[in-house]
Parts: C-alpha cells; structure tokens; sequence
C-alpha cells in the first residue's frame, strides 16, 4: 500500500476525458508501460531540462511500478494520473494528473507532452479539460499550475487559459526543490466566468 498524506477527494474524475482531433485524457495504468517508457524516451532530450523525473531514460519496468502506485492512489481518490493518447491505436503522446499536493480545496495539475506534438497547443487544451474536470469534482475551491520559471512555454499554458500568476519560489522540497518556480492559480468563480464567457 501506497504510505500517502494527501487528502482524500469525494470523487474521482473521469477515466477518459475527449480532446479534439482524435485524441483523449485517459486513467493512467501499469498496462500501459512500455507504450509510456517509448514515449519518454523518445522525448528525453525535451523534457529532462524541466522534469527531475526525465533525468534518465525510463523502462517499462520502472514506469509499471510508478503507474501501481498511481492506481492506488486513484483507487484511494488521492491523485489522479492520466496518459494522453491519440488515435486508434491510442498512441502516448504525453501525461499530465490532478495532483492532490494541497488541500482537500485544491488540485494541481502537472503535464508532458511528446516532443513530436510540442508547440501545437495540445497543453494547453489539456489543461483546459483537466481544469474543467478538477472544477466539477466536490469542494475543489481552486487548480494550481507550476513550472520551472525558465520554461516560458510552459507558463503559456496557464497564462492563455487565464490562470492568475502568484510568482516565483524556490521550494526546498518536492519534485521542483532548489529551482526557481513559477505559480499559477485559478478560483473556481473566475474559470466557471470565463469559461460562461466564452462559451456566449
């Protein structure tokens, strides 16, 4: 069993949220391993700047052992991890989770896309969705983003879609220790408004 101090959340999201063009948000799982490692590794050079976990290069074995633990931790609607899949064959494009690292208010969304699809808006609409499904769970008050403060095209993803920009820290612990930081936050009125609004 997963030793865990997040909160516990009423409910869990979707396990497969629709994107456009063929794509979606799916459950994250052990099964998908090997499909997730080939993604990240093919993508390693993008990514390892700004993912501490991308330092080396994955394996299906330590993908399944990280995906257990992350079903668990579904199961026990504690976090949330999700693969983004594209096409039939349902080809891992990236990841990204609602992440319970605050408060039982509160989620954090997290996400990498594969360097074949960077720079298409594909983290943004992403986020868009995983926003909308944090938003529709009980309780959540408010969805946070971070992002290393010299990846200034990840912090396009929140600043598009209208996250509020907090500043910059330098946490002393957790997967952005040591770095300076960037935080984004959304209230749950403000993005249930603009999301009115651009729905008129």
């Amino acid at each position: 069993m997963v030793d865990d101090e997040r909160p516990v959340f009423p409910v869990a999201p979707p396990e497969r949220i629709e994107l456009s063009e063929g794509r979606a948000i799916v459950r994250g799982s052990a099964d998908r391993a090997a499909a997730i490692a080939v993604s990240i590794n093919e993508s390693l050079e993008h990514l390892s700047p700004w993912m501490a976990w991308a330092a080396e290069p994955a394996t299906e074995a330590s993908v399944a052992v990280s995906f257990a633990a992350g079903e668990e931790l579904w199961n026990r609607r504690r976090d949330f991890g999700f693969s983004v899949v594209e096409g039939p064959e349902a080809r891992v494009i990236g990841g990204c989770g609602l992440h319970g690292r605050l408060d039982e208010h509160a989620l954090e969304i997290g996400y990498w896309i594969h360097v074949d699809r960077a720079g298409q808006g594909l983290a943004t609409e992403v986020s868009r969705a995983l926003t909308d499904a944090a938003f529709a769970i009980p309780g959540i008050e408010r969805v946070r983003i971070t992002c290393d403060e010299s990846n200034v095209r990840s912090a396009r993803v929140p600043e598009k879609l209208g996250y509020a920009f907090l500043g910059v820290t330098v946490p002393d612990d957790g997967a952005h220790a040591g770095r300076a930081t960037q935080t984004w936050i959304v209230e749950r009125e403000a993005w249930i408004a603009m999301r009115q609004e651009a729905a008129s």
